[in-house]
């Protein structure tokens, strides 16, 4: 799937966060999104999610102009916040039951059936999702995300919380889901996550700039995530 955002902008009140945002994510590949804190990686993903309105802007999917993004995005987008998504007085397995009910519930849970044994969710279970620690809050809302199977992940800082095994677990799982053809689309601030990006953009003064692929990430923190 590809994506392509033109010309994006979003106010709070009379804050401008995002002046005007063009970038593509291409099909097959994974592409990052840098920038300093509050420089609005966050807002536009929640845009692309359907989460938030933008005030201006377009956004196509396979070159078709997507007039209703809170309604139709949801039919090709898995999204993993920052912060957590899960109901915390539900369990987990509660949690991840809710997220199946949408679309094809025998289908969903075959697919849930597999990540979580993925990402080793069956441990926990039955405990509530408010009493989950960081890390495994943050391997249920992964799971949560790919229960439907989307053409595109939007990932928020995805692997915060989690322990150097489920890095890796989630920077293979990118690499998969973008060699079958899926498109991911990744703000972040870890160096590995960064460095495995096949395209690369930095927000800085409401802007998207897009970065040289060798760019040394020394020159990039100083840049555009100070």
């Amino acid at each position: 799937m590809e994506l392509e955002i033109r010309d994006i902008k979003k106010n709070y009140g009379k804050k401008q966060v995002l002046r005007q945002i063009n970038l593509t994510a291409q099909a097959g590949q994974c592409t990052g999104i840098v920038g300093a804190n509050g420089s609005g990686k966050s807002t536009l993903l929640r845009i692309l999610a359907g989460v938030e309105k933008a005030d201006a802007g377009k956004i196509l999917v396979n070159g078709e102009v997507i007039k209703n993004p809170s309604r139709q995005m949801a039919a090709h987008v898995g999204y993993i916040p920052q912060e957590s998504a899960l109901m915390p007085e539900l369990t987990v397995k509660d949690n991840l039951k809710l997220w199946a009910s949408f679309g094809d519930y025998r289908e969903n849970c075959r697919n849930l059936e597999r990540l979580c044994e993925q990402f080793q969710i069956q441990t926990f279970y039955k405990e509530k999702a408010g009493n989950l620690s960081g890390g495994m809050s943050k391997r249920v809302n992964i799971v949560c995300a790919l229960i439907h199977k989307p053409s595109l992940l939007l990932m928020d800082e995805p692997s915060a919380a989690l322990d150097m095994v489920f890095k890796e677990e989630l920077k293979g799982y990118i690499r998969d889901f973008a060699k079958e053809g899926g498109s991911v689309l990744l703000s972040s601030h870890d160096e590995g996550e960064i460095t495995a990006c096949q395209s690369l953009w930095a927000i800085k003064d409401g802007i998207a700039v897009k970065l040289p692929k060798k760019l040394p990430v020394e020159e990039m923190v100083g840049k555009y995530m100070k």
